[in-house]
């Protein structure tokens, strides 16, 4: 196995996928789910669906311990993942109606959302057995860098041919297009999959029961588990509707709307690399406390400004907002990981991507009972509950040891 070549290869796969996951579930699918007419609530569930199935992971662990982790089952299972992806441009096709089309636009959704989750963990696991340990934070940094080079690309182009064919009375064409450009980037990616080295993983076989219960008995896991679980409700909550909000009451354009994710894709890529530098002796502290504090003042930002100013300092929160991601991002990529125990890393990944799904599981039945008129105040209301989980994430970060947010000591213990 050469190293080198093969670090490339996963390298590449990576920003593919990663890229695509940004393209077909945040700005392209909303945009789309906005003109299929479908309502407030339905477009937010579809936004934090994929972390709400992060519940089925808990179930990755114990299958793919069993059936090794077969590169064949793996790979057909990413396949239907992809398909899934470019499903929602027939749509249009098929029915007018609007409750139709929603339970139409729910069915891939679902089915990219579970399968996305199933596969998830096998690529990180294949990826960090791969990957010498000090070769971990670059790859990181470098994936967010190009992934989020080729958003900006997307984004740009998206913008312009999106504007172009409404302009022509011809909206669905562009996503049309769109959508094309994805399945071929999925295309690209698999293939390159199938002739990618899968490393020897040696795990331990274990059930459903341990996959809990190694993780949860964890004493030093837990204040780990607390503060994911609140980061992904705080984000969650947060972002749920901001696209709805800008697309459908600030009435952006959708150059405006593409600029806007190139800003944020921009931001991603430059501090990912920036705050790569800021970990290398694993102090999180360093990069989660600014991150805390980057995203209250976008929120503040979010809730005080009148629409007729705030449509003009988009650009800022979003440089906000793409810089605390990249922060989390790379704590999320690493650091989880390495808190594992030995021979247990699935289970301590997909667990604390479990209890991911089950706190965001709230934040729709939350919304539910906030969006009662369906109207631009109620979602101004999420932008406040997430400006104060995360001023108790900042309290909670400061009161704390440094060294709570990684206990490498959990990797020598079986």
């Amino acid at each position: 196995m050469n190293y080198k070549k093969e670090y490339r290869k996963y390298l590449i796969s990576a920003i593919l996928d990663t890229a695509n996951n940004k393209i077909a579930s945040n700005a392209l699918i909303t945009a789309f789910a906005i003109y299929l007419g479908i309502p407030n609530f339905w477009i937010g569930l579809y936004v934090v669906l994929d972390t709400i199935t992060n519940v089925i992971q808990i179930f990755a662990a114990p299958i793919f311990s069993r059936i090794g982790q077969s590169k064949k089952v793996v790979l057909i299972n990413y396949s239907i993942y992809r398909i899934a992806s470019v499903s929602f441009a027939f749509i249009p096709l098929l029915s007018q109606d609007i409750n139709i089309r929603t339970i139409l636009f729910f069915i891939p959704a679902i089915i990219y959302a579970i399968t996305g989750e199933l596969g998830y963990i096998t690529f990180v696991n294949w990826r960090m057995s791969l990957l010498k340990n000090e070769d971990r934070g670059k790859f990181s940094s470098t994936k967010n860098a190009f992934k989020n080079t080729i958003i900006v690309l997307f984004s740009f182009l998206m913008g312009i041919l999106l504007d172009n064919f409404k302009a022509n009375g011809n909206e669905l064409g562009g996503f049309s297009i769109l959508f094309f450009i994805v399945f071929v980037i999925a295309t690209i990616d698999i293939i390159l999959r199938i002739f990618t080295y899968k490393p020897e993983i040696k795990q331990e076989k274990v059930n459903l029961k341990e996959s809990i219960s190694k993780p949860i008995k964890d004493k030093s896991f837990k204040k780990i588990l607390f503060f994911c679980g609140l980061y992904r409700f705080a984000i969650g909550i947060g972002m749920i509707y901001l696209n709805v909000y800008i697309l459908r009451y600030l009435n952006v354009n959708y150059l405006y709307y593409s600029i806007l994710n190139m800003i944020i894709s921009l931001s991603e890529a430059v501090f990912g690399l920036y705050w790569a530098k800021k970990i290398t002796n694993r102090n999180w502290k360093k990069i989660l406390i600014p991150m805390s504090i980057l995203y209250i003042a976008s929120f503040i930002l979010l809730l005080i400004l009148k629409e007729n100013i705030l449509i003009y300092i988009l650009p800022i929160i979003y440089i906000l907002l793409g810089c605390g991601h990249s922060a989390y991002d790379l704590y999320d990529n690493i650091a989880i990981y390495e808190n594992s125990l030995n021979g247990y890393e699935t289970s301590y990944v997909t667990f604390e991507r479990f209890i991911e799904g089950i706190v965001t599981a709230f934040i729709p039945i939350l919304t539910g009972t906030l969006l009662v008129n369906n109207g631009d105040n109620s979602i101004k209301l999420t932008f406040l509950i997430s400006l104060i989980s995360f001023i108790i994430i900042l309290i909670f970060i400061s009161s704390n040891s440094s060294n709570f947010l990684n206990h490498k000591h959990n990797r020598n213990n079986k």
